[in-house]
């Protein structure tokens, strides 16, 4: 532990630069909706701008940022829902989208498609499971760090880890024809996926892929915008 008269200062420009992108994506992978994903990002940024003096070196400052975006985030996503795998189906089989576009952009618009879906796949989790999935999954956080953040025990937290990710693997087996080619869902935007070949810029070769690398694949491809940068331009911080 670092002593109390040896806190270190947090530099906010770096925790920004470091922070930024991975809270905008845990943010977007439990809010369906963008534009409340932003809000809840953003209020995540004002709650660190306002506690940021409050530091006290007990935890490693990494800790400390995503229990605050847990707290905003879990706030932010109360009226988010469980997805029953009806609804799914009813959703992935009806009638194909057609792209109507310019050319150029079809690749970007094909992969936000296929954003929205895994983001819909993590909604077949309670909000507490999905965003212990995420920060596993997506953000890559051990267990014992996820236990500290969630205020849970490490052998809870690799239950519900383990539970969820057998349970988004099931739903993304049946209906994800990136993941699985074979599945029952019809997939909306089947044809552009072979059009693009999006199979193969993903790196999926086959039904057995890594779940987790299909995620961090997506976010590669969609990278977040960092909402800090915007935040702090606007605020009264200074070097």
């Amino acid at each position: 532990m670092i002593p109390p008269n040896i806190v270190p200062k947090i530099d906010i420009h770096q925790l920004v630069d470091r922070y930024g992108l991975k809270v905008s994506a845990l943010a977007h992978r439990m809010i369906i909706d963008k534009d409340k994903a932003q809000d809840a990002a953003q209020e995540v940024w004002y709650q660190v701008l306002k506690s940021i003096d409050t530091f006290a070196g007990r935890s490693d400052v990494s800790t400390w940022l995503y229990t605050i975006a847990q707290r905003t985030i879990l706030r932010y996503s109360a009226e988010e829902r469980v997805i029953s795998y009806r609804e799914y189906t009813e959703h992935f089989n009806k009638e194909p989208i057609d792209y109507t576009g310019d050319d150029s952009n079809q690749r970007q618009w094909a992969k936000e498609l296929c954003d929205y879906c895994l983001t819909a796949f993590c909604h077949c989790l309670t909000n507490r499971d999905r965003l212990i999935f995420v920060f596993r999954t997506l953000i890559g956080l051990d267990y014992s760090q996820i236990a500290v953040i969630m205020e849970m025990s490490e052998v809870a937290i690799r239950k519900v880890s383990s539970r969820s990710v057998t349970k988004v693997k099931s739903f993304m087996k049946r209906d994800c024809f990136l993941y699985n080619e074979k599945g029952r869902c019809r997939c909306r935007i089947r044809k552009h996926i072979i059009n693009l070949d999006l199979k193969r810029e993903y790196k999926l070769l086959s039904d057995t892929v890594d779940m987790f690398k299909m995620f961090q694949e997506s976010e590669r491809a969609l990278p977040r915008k960092n909402y800090w940068l915007e935040f702090i331009s606007d605020s009264d911080v200074t070097e």
